[in-house]
């Protein structure tokens, strides 16, 4: 890792894809943070340090969402530093920098910081990286500071160590890292096809891996199965190293992971039994679902964390949810019963008017989010007079029922808006983040902070919407620059004529439509920016 060093790094050599990775970021950590009482810096401003930030992808877009905050982005790999700056340039953003440094390096007079976040670091450096890394989040978080740090984790990397060491002796017998990633690839294909098909734990692990292996970007490869250094460690490990650094273990990034829900009543009591103290629970469940990797969230070890979280330890946060109203199935259904779908398939069966309002606004606004106050506002002003509840029984209501489904992961708590609107005005808009992104590739960072894939098409319509340019001057635009759409059309060659494609010029009304279609889809995944924003 030393800067220093004559030995090429590895990251200079094949840079890390730079994503946005939407559990790391502070309006995730801040609404955690209160749930367990501490008093988290203001998102909005708020100082911010990356450990690991690559080129910047999960660092800029906070940056360019929140003007009043600070941040930091350090990388050991001047190549990734680099390729980052000239995005934060075109961008003039003054409230960030990305530095060339080695984390060995760095000392005292960077000051705390509110937030930390060390995302596919810990288990890919050395021990005394490692040591460095909590001593950073001891020594620079605040008072009330919450650091990110995520990991391998075992038991579930036992398994996938053995595919890991596979792939490294096989690609040591090249020297091109990129002939070594495509033999790593070759190598699981190959014992795929060979192992005998019987479904045994083996051949399981062999197909789950290659399957990863097949969609994973060749940087992963590269990094996660051919690095000299990936060392997994057991969740109490990790807790035991953060605690002799004087960091106490606050929760998971994702809430949920911590709630045994899939478990019966039996294996849950003899949980409790087995596992009477946090750590021994979190351990005990990661053996049970035989976990991989962890984004666990540290604060300072003398800080009160109250871990009787409280339905009122909601207030002031923001919820969304990705909910769709069923139809009633039958005539004997009851009228004052209502049903929701989640997209993951789970239905919530509700009766009491202030959840079926509040969850009906929540699935005409999805995927953006509101304040559970706000919330509580438009359900009782939904409820006709001679019946509406109290304000404050309306939250109170609310945010029980969040707090129940944020553990079940039906829900998510933010402690900031994302920014992002389902409202199609007549001058749709974006960031000037997302258009300049689209200018130079495919994938885009959304408001709700997550990686979006576009089009060719998409990309052109995205680069045009500044807010300013209404749908009929974004379609001209696209109409002089020559866009073509595909129109099916009979294979007349073809004796049993079929359907194939062929590049058409639009008139400016039919591609208005599509734009229309367009900035649909962009509504719905986050790309729409709220006129304030």
């Amino acid at each position: 890792m030393s800067s220093e060093s004559t030995q090429p790094f590895s990251y200079d050599e094949f840079p890390y894809a730079s994503y946005p990775y939407a559990s790391s970021h502070p309006r995730n950590l801040a609404a955690l943070a209160q749930l367990f009482a501490l008093q988290p810096a203001d998102v909005s401003r708020c100082r911010v340090l990356e450990i690991g930030c690559a080129a910047g992808g999960n660092l800029i877009p906070m940056a360019a969402r929140f003007p009043d905050s600070e941040f930091l982005g350090l990388d050991a790999s001047k190549r990734q530093i680099d390729e980052g700056k000239p995005f934060v340039d075109a961008l003039s953003l003054t409230n960030i920098t990305l530095r060339h440094q080695d984390i060995l390096e760095f000392d005292s007079s960077e000051g705390k910081f509110d937030f930390i976040i060390c995302h596919g670091v810990y288990s890919w450096v050395p021990p005394e990286v490692q040591e460095k890394i909590l001593s950073v989040c001891r020594h620079h978080l605040t008072e009330n500071g919450v650091a990110y740090v995520s990991y391998n984790t075992y038991p579930g990397w036992y398994l996938r160590r053995g595919v890991r060491e596979m792939m490294s002796y096989h690609a040591s017998g090249f020297d091109d890292t990129q002939t070594k990633i495509n033999q790593s690839r070759a190598l699981v294909d190959f014992l795929v096809s060979a192992v005998q098909r019987n479904q045994d734990a083996y051949e399981k692990l062999l197909h789950e891996e290659l399957s990863i292996v097949r969609a994973s970007e060749d940087s992963y490869i590269y990094h996660e199965h051919l690095e000299d250094y990936n060392e997994p460690l057991f969740f109490h490990q990790f807790v035991s190293r953060a605690e002799a650094s004087g960091l106490r273990f606050m929760c998971e990034a994702q809430f949920a992971s911590m709630i045994p829900n899939e478990y019966g009543d039996e294996t849950r009591g003899t949980l409790s039994k087995i596992a009477p103290g946090l750590v021994q629970m979190e351990q005990y469940l990661d053996f049970l679902r035989n976990r991989k990797f962890r984004q666990s969230l540290l604060c300072h070890c003398d800080v009160q964390l109250n871990r009787a979280i409280g339905p009122e330890r909601l207030k002031h946060l923001y919820v969304n949810s990705p909910l769709a109203e069923q139809e009633p199935e039958g005539e004997n259904e009851s009228p004052d019963t209502h049903v929701f779908e989640h997209a993951s398939g789970r239905t919530l069966t509700v009766g009491n008017p202030i959840q079926v309002h509040a969850f009906r606004h929540l699935a005409s606004i999805w995927p953006c989010d509101v304040s559970i106050d706000a919330l509580a506002d438009i359900a009782r002003e939904a409820i006709p007079a001679e019946r509406r509840p109290g304000v404050e029984e309306c939250r109170h209501e609310l945010y029980e029922t969040f707090l129940e489904l944020y553990s079940s992961s039906l829900v998510a708590l933010y402690a900031t808006p994302s920014g992002c609107t389902v409202e199609i005005g007549p001058t749709p808009g974006t960031t000037e983040l997302i258009r300049h992104q689209a200018e130079q590739d495919s994938r885009v960072t959304n408001l709700r902070h997550e990686s979006v894939q576009l089009d060719d098409f998409e990309r052109e319509i995205i680069k045009r919407m500044d807010g300013v340019a209404t749908i009929d001057q974004i379609a001209a635009a696209l109409l002089d620059y020559g866009v073509a759409m595909q129109a099916e059309s009979p294979d007349t060659e073809s004796p049993d004529p079929k359907t194939e494609l062929q590049s058409v010029t639009p008139t400016q009304e039919q591609l208005r439509a599509v734009v229309e279609q367009k900035l649909k889809r962009f509504a719905q995944t986050g790309l729409l920016a709220a006129p304030n924003v």
